[in-house]
This record gives C-alpha cells, sequence and structure tokens, in this order.
C-alpha cells in the first residue's frame, strides 16, 4: 500500500541537497587539515634532518618552514573544534 504523502526516498534526497553544501565544505576543511598535517611533520623532520647533519645552523626557510603550516592547521583546527558546538547551538536554536 502507498501512502499519500510524500515518497520518503524523494524527501531524504531533497533534505540531503539542501544540506550538501555544508557538508561538503566541511569535508574539504577536514581534507585540508589532514594534508597540512602531513606537510607540516615533513617540515619538521626536515629540521630535525638539518640540525642532525652538525654543520652549524640551518638555512633561515629550513628553520621557519613549519611556521605556515603550523598556522593553517591553527585556522583550520579551531574551525574543526568548534564546528560540533556551532551545529548544537544552531539545531537547538531551530527548535525552541
Amino acid at each position: 500500500m502507498e501512502s499519500t504523502g510524500q515518497n520518503p526516498a524523494a524527501a531524504a534526497q531533497t533534505t540531503a541537497k539542501a544540506e550538501g553544501a555544508p557538508l561538503n565544505w566541511n569535508k574539504w576543511i577536514r581534507q585540508i587539515h589532514r594534508w597540512v598535517a602531513i606537510a607540516f611533520t615533513v617540515t619538521v623532520i626536515a629540521n630535525f634532518v638539518a640540525l642532525a647533519r652538525g654543520r652549524g645552523m640551518p638555512p633561515p626557510w629550513v628553520t621557519y618552514s613549519p611556521l605556515l603550516p603550523l598556522a593553517l592547521l591553527l585556522v583550520t583546527g579551531l574551525y574543526l573544534f568548534v564546528l560540533p558546538y556551532v551545529t548544537k547551538w544552531r539545531s537547538g536554536r531551530r527548535t525552541a
């Protein structure tokens, strides 16, 4: 028997399309955060290798190379940290 209401599958697809943009944005931020973490790890390892060679101080570009990925990790990490709280706040605000 079919009900007279809207098809649940169609309703779910409509809801997914409407909510798809924020989820896609969050997915991109998460992926960027992961790849920047890899870049940060590589630059820190390069720093240790340059220091271990023992030929004096490494060049400044090697020493300061982890700072850009670290700043990007800070921004994306704070976004991902605050995301559940904002989502909870928004959902609580809509139902009230």
